[in-house]
């Protein structure tokens, strides 16, 4: 992602960043049912839903979530993947009043795994065992001593969507160049995901989705000095349903229209 400050290491370089998944290729069965490419009206009724996987971590250098998906339909369910748009902003505010934006957009896979039926017949799909949704960064106490403020914005649209031509993990995670209407293009630094980057390529399409019916969930973190404390502070909040509501302007525009320039700007 090209910025007007250079590329994301350019303030925080020893941060290291992640999303995704912590551990099978493009196939389009699982379990007993086949994937297919179906039009989205065409798709069973289900519901999507957001989990946790244990409690939200943070301190003054880092923060971690673990997140799972479950899919639970009237009948078999023709998308074999759940996709995510990742939108990120991070401001540093410095002591002299200036402030440099850094950015970055990924859009990645997960596949679904066909657990069973519950009681009310439903279909259920979750992540492999093992697979999670990992959302973590740390190395902020990196940041130099011109820097008074640090406030991350990180946004998560998710849907069920057709997969095919990716690179998948073992687990079934990958990630994707862009998303099927074109609006949000991958433009990552080489030092998120990095092990992922250095082992998996970019390729694949989602060929069909139901992104209309696409849900948000969002984390901030907040990192600031103070003069009478000895470390800096941080605060950090995740919100499992919808978008926050201090957004930057680049990070609604982003979001809401797509990516324009790739740039957060300064």
């Amino acid at each position: 992602m090209n910025l007007a400050t250079g590329r994301w290491p350019s303030i925080a370089f020893a941060v290291l960043l992640t999303a995704g998944g912590l551990l099978a290729s493009g196939c389009t069965t699982s379990g007993n049912y086949r994937a297919s490419p179906v039009e989205p009206q065409n798709l069973p009724d289900y519901t999507l839903e957001l989990q946790t996987r244990g409690e939200p971590e943070y301190d003054e250098d880092r923060y971690d979530v673990s997140l799972g998906f479950e899919l639970r339909a009237r009948d078999e369910f023709a998308y074999n993947a759940i996709v995510q748009e990742i939108v990120q902003e991070v401001v540093y505010k410095r002591y002299d009043g200036r402030e440099i934006r850094e950015s970055l957009v990924l859009v990645e896979a997960f596949k679904l795994h066909r657990v069973g039926m519950d009681a009310d017949g439903l279909v259920v799909y979750r992540l492999p065992s093992f697979q999670r949704d990992r959302h973590y960064e740390r190395g902020y106490l990196s940041v130099g001593p011109m820097i008074e403020r640090i406030d991350v914005w990180r946004v998560v649209r998710f849907y069920p969507g057709f997969v095919e031509g990716a690179d998948w993990t073992n687990l079934g995670f990958a990630h994707l160049p862009g998303n099927r209407i074109g609006t949000m293009v991958t433009d990552i630094p080489e030092n998120f995901n990095e092990s992922h980057q250095r082992n998996y390529a970019m390729t694949g399409s989602i060929v069909q989705d139901d992104r209309a019916r696409g849900q948000f969930y969002n984390m901030r973190y907040e990192w600031w000095r103070e003069p009478s404390a000895q470390r800096p502070q941080a605060k950090f909040t995740f919100t499992s349903s919808g978008r926050p509501t201090d957004e930057p302007a680049w990070l609604a525009q982003t979001i809401n229209h797509g990516v324009l320039d790739g740039k957060a700007g300064e």
